[in-house]
């Protein structure tokens, strides 16, 4: 049963787990795969220049917001050193107290046909099934000055999970038109300056946004004091031809940051993060999300690999085995992002295959204890309580099967009995019965030995199976020395109630035998079968009353210690070569 529950249980957990993965229910671990394992830092464009509203413009200008002039004047600057692109990340949707700073913002606007503003979209709570997401109101900057520059909508969507920024909106439908985001919109703008073609056909997820190739953290592009560029601090070369990006860059300012996954302690500035959005544009290299059936394929292939596992290997191995498999699923996934740039959705499966090794180590257990059960229902009755330990530690199999090893058998039976139990009534006779088979019960346990079976008033048993007896033959022939002592009480007893004289005849062999669980699946006996164990049978139905006959294989084992009466040599039917048989008269 439990062989086929170690099958069964990855296929349904495989069934469970693909309902998981289609369905996305649990992105917390693919997450921590990919913030941990696929993202890394590489070099930041040198044509990406961030323009910080920082610590420095404050204490020079004042605390923000500044009077709009500023701003316009370091538009008029960059302009004027050759940038190719200038995006404000700042949303200027009314107009300001003091009308003629307005009016030198838009004139600064006017002045340059490179500008790129932010917009902000209001997204609609009732979302059809369309690719890109719904915005119900679009805002715009104020009057002239949404109309004089290109505008892109500053939305950010961080994961509904965690709050980190994965993904980016790139276009957003706003009725029957669609607005693009504030970075494609610069890059847009950079392309159309440089004279080249803007990449349009971004591959999008089904929620129209795209992973982020993510260059770095805080302060991993070159970024200068919007200040220092008002007062010319910098050198015109440094942004010809470059993409700048002005806003803030120092804390409690515009939008608070982003945790991203390359850093999650230290907020990311909304230009750092447009900065390595734009990034992806220029490089063109966009990463994917791997078709549903290629993560179903992984999931199943592992199945396979954990199911051959738990069928081959042990516990501990087993372990090491899925470990590996675990960190082999975490290398491939990230060479296919660095090089064929697809995001392969293993956390699923990681959990698949671990939960498959708790549950393959819970039937373990289940069927080493139940293993020791059927030792204890097999042997409990039969041996000492101590050698069923002794077998249940030594880990003996109890399946069908059988090995060939030497034993010493022992046969006994009642010398008297035919004639008791037809003068009897069955009521006597069971009591009888039971009376002497619990003596040779005693002894047997007594001196390391297995009960075989009952077969009537007759007790088989063996010495040195299932556990090891190094000195199996003088433990049975103590065996029946004891039988032989106790049974001169009983008999008396016996005598006197019953008149009538029983005893035992015993015979004892030493050979090799076939001892193992004889029978079938569901009906098995532990037993010993072969020459030995008829011979020792034959010798015991040529015992006489309280005689106890062993062949000489076993006194040359037990000579040192008994005393006996060589019988000479008898044949027994089918056996080409007589046995050299004796009479144990004294235990020494």
């Amino acid at each position: 049963m439990y062989k086929k529950l170690k099958i069964f249980m990855p296929i349904m957990f495989f069934v469970l787990f693909s309902l998981i993965q289609y369905f996305v229910l649990l992105p917390s671990v693919d997450n921590v795969i990919h913030d941990n394992v696929m993202v890394s830092e590489r070099n930041a464009a040198d044509n990406i220049i961030i323009v910080g509203i920082d610590e420095r413009s404050i204490n020079e200008i004042g605390s923000w917001p500044w009077p709009r002039f500023f701003m316009a004047e370091a538009i008029t600057r960059l302009t004027e050193m050759g940038a190719a692109a200038i995006g404000i990340n700042v949303l200027y949707d009314t107009t300001g107290a003091v009308p003629e700073y307005d009016e030198a913002l838009l004139n600064a606007a006017r002045g340059t046909d490179r500008l790129v503003l932010g917009g902000m979209g209001i997204l609609s709570p009732f979302q059809d099934a369309a690719l890109l997401l719904e915005i119900e109101y679009y805002v715009l900057p104020f009057g002239e000055l949404g109309e004089t520059a290109a505008v892109g909508f500053l939305n950010a969507i961080p994961d509904e999970s965690d709050g980190v920024m994965r993904r980016s909106v790139t276009s957003l439908r706003f009725g029957d038109i669609t607005v693009h985001s504030f970075p494609f919109e610069v890059y847009r703008m950079f392309s159309r300056s440089m004279g080249k073609h803007a990449i349009e056909d971004i591959p999008l997820d089904r929620d129209g946004q795209f992973p982020i190739r993510y260059v770095g953290g805080p302060q991993s592009f070159t970024a200068v004091s919007l200040w220092g560029v008002i007062n010319e601090h910098y050198p015109p070369a440094m942004f010809r031809d470059a993409i700048v990006l002005i806003g803030p860059y120092a804390q409690g300012i515009g939008e608070g940051g982003f945790t991203t996954p390359i850093e999650r302690s230290i907020a990311t500035h909304g230009v750092e993060l447009y900065a390595n959005i734009i990034q992806n544009f220029l490089e063109g290299i966009f990463v994917v999300d791997a078709p549903w059936w290629l993560n179903l394929a992984i999931l199943a292939l592992s199945g396979i690999v954990i199911i051959l596992i738990f069928q081959w290997l042990n516990l501990q191995m087993a372990l090491i085995s899925t470990i590996l498999l675990a960190v082999a699923l975490l290398a491939g996934v990230r060479f296919a992002y660095d090089n064929f740039h697809i995001i392969i959705r293993v956390g699923d499966t990681i959990l698949f295959i671990f939960i498959c090794y708790l549950s393959n180590m819970i039937l373990s257990i289940l069927a080493a204890q139940n293993d020791r059960q059927q030792i204890k229902d097999i042997f409990g009755r039969f041996v000492a309580p101590e050698v069923v330990n002794e077998i249940i530690s030594g880990g003996v199999d109890i399946q069908l099967g059988g090995v060939v090893k030497e034993i010493t058998a022992l046969f006994v039976d009642i010398r008297g009995f035919t004639a008791f139990s037809e003068a009897n009534t069955p009521e006597k006779v069971v009591s009888m019965v039971n009376r002497y088979l619990e003596l040779t019960s005693t002894a047997i346990q007594n001196n390391n030995g297995t009960i075989d079976k009952f077969i009537g008033d007759a007790t088989m048993a063996l010495f040195n199976a299932p556990n090891n007896v190094p000195d199996h033959a003088l433990c049975a022939v103590n065996a029946a020395w004891a039988m032989k002592k106790g049974a001169a009480a009983l008999q008396e007893e016996i005598l006197e109630e019953y008149g009538v004289d029983l005893q035992f005849g015993i015979g004892i062999n030493t050979g090799v035998a076939v001892v193992g669980n004889m029978g079938s699946d569901f009906r098995m006996d532990y037993t010993a079968i072969g020459d030995a164990i008829n011979t020792a049978a034959r010798l015991e139905s040529n015992a006489g009353k309280g005689q106890i006959i062993i062949s000489d294989a076993t006194y040359q084992l037990v000579k040192q210690h008994v005393e006996v009466k060589e019988l000479g040599t008898v044949n027994f039917k089918n056996k080409s070569v007589g046995v050299l048989i004796y009479s144990v008269e004294n235990v020494i």
